[in-house]
């Protein structure tokens, strides 16, 4: 194989070699609760089951190798460790598929002598691990690059046991494994797992039934960094990699564990610490709003006026009283890009009806979700509940932000062809006034209606504060200039048919037709200037 696809293959299935000076510095912590002296002695054994070419082992003093077993799918990395680490026992085996029979293992390309050691109740053990950080995509999503990444024996069992999202993550495939391989022998020994990971196993919630199944883990230490400082890894979209040292014991289970890690610098240096205690799915933001039961048949939309007709699970049915949808994917920050609103049923499972009832938590999501700012020490943090009583005022502040923002994707749609049907989408987000607004304009028809957001706008408005009024202002510009200037629009194209159009469909015509960025340049900087208030306050809905 050449060098070129090899490396390609590695950067595939996310098998990245640990930078030395993080592997030296887990050595460090593995130290704080096992001794030099209790290594040498031959107390315990060391398993690595995704070596590569043996960089978390680089560091291991010379006389602990012979109590050292690294294995690697790879035979150039086999070669490579054998010539490197002449008294360890190295071997190529595939751990994810290798001596699996249905449930069970049988040894048949393991060392003789790394069987009995699994034997010997008077060893302790060391699982030393950084396997590889791959997902397989979910059928339906964009990307076919890694649809099959994690097929293997182990995901096959995992799906047996209804385990979900995990069994997509190739290290959670080397996690259940081990959990397999050696709960049976913690409850007679030691057995402890160092692991270098991605943190979602901890804290997300489609991870759920993997933390209850397969993390009988007792915390002992560990760190965070960013895995920019892996070569060959997005220096954009960097994550949390952890490393963290587990005692497995079925008495344990990390949701009831203070976890708190050391935050490392580039240089491995302890800059902070970062709470990673497990969240209970019950207090998650989502759960804030209630879901209310859908019953009709309704326009589904994949954008503001892009309608869903095709796709595995289309959700196409909204709730008595619906007056629009909140796209609310997700409960760990790095999914905030995946919210928006919707004047008809967006057609994802992470949508949900809107209603009077429940419209201000529906803003109140979207701009929390939409306002936090990420980078790579937090993207694993959840959207929870607000621990304390929300203002009025900075209740009024979400919603007018949210009626403004980029992620409105309100519309205002007549003859929607759908199952047979013709469909009236009517924009319930509308804002203002027909009367302050179409005073220039009388291309459309009008019954005497007002919509339910200008009507709530209206009757809160000694709430509003003056950044909030400011926005408005600048806005109502924008739409009075739209509809002056409405023969120079593009109305097919954007399907402008009805008053009360949207706010995508306003910014995306007008900029369409090359008319008014002065004015969204104004309600983009008053956007900004309210979002500081909004900022202020999400530590209030952040785990």
């Amino acid at each position: 194989m050449a060098i070129d696809e090899y490396n390609s293959k590695k950067r595939y299935l996310g098998e990245f070699y640990t930078p030395l000076h993080f592997a030296k510095k887990s050595i460090e912590y593995i130290y704080n609760f096992v001794s030099e002296e209790e290594l040498k002695s031959g107390k315990y054994r060391i398993w690595d089951m995704s070596s590569g070419i043996g960089n978390l082992e680089y560091y291991i003093d010379e006389k602990y190798h012979q109590y050292i077993y690294m294995s690697t799918i790879d035979e150039k990395d086999v070669e490579y460790s054998k010539d490197k680490f002449k008294k360890a026992c190295i071997f190529q085996y595939d751990y994810l598929n290798d001596d699996i029979n249905n449930n069970d293992f049988e040894y048949k390309k393991i060392p003789r002598k790394l069987q009995n050691d699994l034997n010997n109740e008077n060893l302790k053990w060391i699982i030393f691990i950084n396997p590889p950080y791959a997902t397989s995509q979910v059928a339906g999503t964009n990307s076919k690059s890694k649809k099959n990444v994690s097929i293997s024996k182990i995901r096959d069992i995992m799906h047996k046991e209804k385990l979900g999202d995990a069994s997509r993550e190739l290290y959670a495939q080397f996690m259940f494994r081990i959990h397999k391989e050696f709960m049976n022998i913690s409850n007679k020994t030691e057995v402890y797992l160092a692991i270098f990971s991605k943190t979602n196993y901890i804290k997300y919630n489609n991870n759920e039934k993997f933390r209850n199944k397969v993390c009988n883990y007792k915390f002992i230490n560990g760190f965070l960094f960013s895995s920019s400082n892996f070569d060959n890894t997005s220096k954009t979209t960097s994550f949390p990699v952890s490393f963290i040292v587990w005692k497995i014991n079925d008495n344990y289970n990390i949701k009831n564990q203070n976890i708190v890690l050391d935050v490392l610098d580039d240089k491995a240096n302890i800059v902070n610490k970062k709470d990673y205690n497990v969240i209970d799915s019950n207090n998650l933001l989502n759960k804030w709003i209630k879901r209310e039961k859908t019953s009709k048949i309704f326009v589904p939309l994949s954008s503001a006026i892009k309608v869903k007709t095709s796709g595995n699970d289309i959700r196409d049915k909204v709730c008595e009283g619906f007056i629009g949808s909140l796209m609310s994917c997700g409960s760990d920050l790095q999914k905030q890009n995946l919210t928006a609103i919707f004047s008809a049923p967006q057609a994802s499972a992470g949508s949900l009806s809107i209603t009077r009832e429940n419209f201000e938590k529906a803003m109140i999501i979207h701009a929390i979700r939409r306002n936090v700012k990420v980078d790579w020490l937090n993207g694993s943090d959840q959207f929870c509940i607000p621990k304390k009583e929300l203002d009025k005022k900075f209740i009024l502040d979400c919603i007018v932000w949210t009626l403004f923002s980029t992620s409105n994707q309100s519309s205002a749609m007549n003859n929607i062809f759908y199952k047979n049907n013709y469909y009236t989408i009517i924009n319930h987000f509308y804002p203002f006034d027909y009367n302050e607004i179409h005073s220039n304009c009388n291309s459309f028809e009008y019954n005497g209606e007002k919509r339910f957001c200008f009507e709530y706008l209206e009757n809160n408005k000694k709430y509003i504060s003056d950044e909030a009024l400011e926005l408005m202002e600048s806005s109502k510009k924008l739409y009075i200039f739209f509809y002056s200037n409405i023969d120079k629009i593009n109305k097919d194209k954007f399907k402008i048919s009805l008053w009360d159009s949207g706010f995508w469909q306003i910014r995306k015509s007008l900029k369409d037709a090359k008319l008014t960025s002065d004015i969204l340049g104004e309600i983009k900087k008053k956007r900004n200037s309210l979002k500081i208030n909004i900022i202020k306050n999400t530590d209030n809905f952040i785990f």
